[in-house]
């Protein structure tokens, strides 16, 4: 009788469970956990501008006069603009005080690089006194958003 498992039938039976097993890969590893860090940098907000055109006809006591208004974002990001809000500069002897301009209720997120426009109103005051110095003058609106 002959031997059931001689070196040869051995040898190829050892090479057919490498390769099975290979094939199924199984193969021995190690586990490891391991940590790391990165960076992300955050934009800034740029300031927006604010614009008018010309406004005639002040008079002290007078009536209100529309002005509209140009909102811009420049910034590369949206940006919320809540209360637009504009001040007379006072130019030779003529109050800025002497003037009121109302402001606007904007509260909206402005994209990117779009304008839009608001109307609101400016008027003269009546001082109680001469006023004749603000006469031809042209004064400055001097615009601010929060």
């Amino acid at each position: 009788m002959s031997k059931i498992l001689t070196k040869k039938r051995l040898v190829v039976l050892a090479i057919a469970g490498a390769t099975v097993a290979l094939a199924a890969g199984a193969f021995a590893y190690f586990t490891a956990s391991g940590s790391g860090s990165g960076s992300a940098t955050v934009g800034t907000s740029s300031n927006i501008t604010l614009a008018s055109g010309a406004v005639t006809g002040l008079y002290p006591g007078g009536v209100d006069v529309p002005v509209t208004v140009t909102i811009t974002n420049p910034g590369s990001g949206n940006q919320f603009v809540g209360t637009v809000s504009g001040t007379v500069a006072d130019n030779a002897g003529c109050l800025g005080t002497w003037f009121q301009v109302d402001s606007i209720t904007y509260a909206q997120t402005l994209a990117h690089g779009a304008s839009d426009t608001r109307s609101t109103n400016v008027r003269m005051l009546d001082s109680g006194s001469n006023q004749d110095v603000c006469k031809g003058k042209v004064m400055t609106i001097n615009w601010t958003s929060n």
